[in-house]
């Protein structure tokens, strides 16, 4: 004889998995949720020609203490942005994120480490990496 086992809340578990499953079918197609939440810093790449561009939102962030270090096809991005610690012990809402913080990407090309260059303006750090020689595309002649 099969015993029936009630769990209080399989029902409110199976209704937000649901829900979060909804969420995400809505939102990976614009790649909203690519990386889990709360990761600092938010960062975009794209090709642009021969160079790849990384374009990461790092407010509060001295541009002076960050690290950046490129490695065949992996960039790294080092830095800290220091608490601004109020002289409360009570938050109603503490969403941003601080401390240190190191995003390692792996490139969709190996990049020539000495054609990188960073600007950060306005708390948005823009590194374009130039392609290395290897993986340029070359246009082939075709004897005929």
């Amino acid at each position: 004889m099969l015993l029936n086992t009630w769990y209080p809340f399989y029902d409110v578990s199976k209704t937000l998995g649901e829900m979060d499953r909804i969420f995400d079918a809505v939102n990976r197609p614009l790649g909203l949720r690519s990386v889990p939440r709360g990761t600092f810093p938010a960062i975009n790449m794209y090709s642009d020609g021969d160079n790849t561009v990384m374009v990461a939102e790092i407010p509060g962030v001295d541009p002076e203490t960050l690290d950046l270090s490129v490695m065949g096809d992996t960039v790294t991005l080092k830095g800290k942005r220091d608490d601004e610690s109020l002289d409360t012990d009570r938050y109603y809402r503490r969403e941003r994120v601080t401390g240190e913080f190191c995003r390692t990407l792996t490139l969709p090309d190996p990049v020539n480490p000495d054609s990188v260059q960073a600007q950060c303006k306005n708390g948005i750090l823009r590194v374009s990496m130039g392609k290395a020689e290897a993986a340029k595309a070359k246009k082939i002649q075709i004897a005929s």
